[in-house]
């Protein structure tokens, strides 16, 4: 399973997170996680964690 993973840290960049989705979509992944989130604080990226755990346990 190929996933990706999408991030902008703001509201205002909501198109770019838009057009990172589409691309990997369009790139082959199966599943896309996405999130709005600082990238000053990494331990927030809840949906990164979850990219990485499910490729752990497959």
């Amino acid at each position: 399973m190929l996933v990706g993973y999408a991030r902008t840290s703001t509201l205002d960049q909501r198109a770019g997170l838009e057009g990172q989705q589409r691309d990997l979509e369009a790139a082959g992944c199966d599943r896309v996680f996405v999130e709005q989130v600082s990238s000053v604080d990494v331990t927030a990226r809840e949906k990164l964690a979850e990219a990485l755990s499910s490729q752990v346990h497959q």
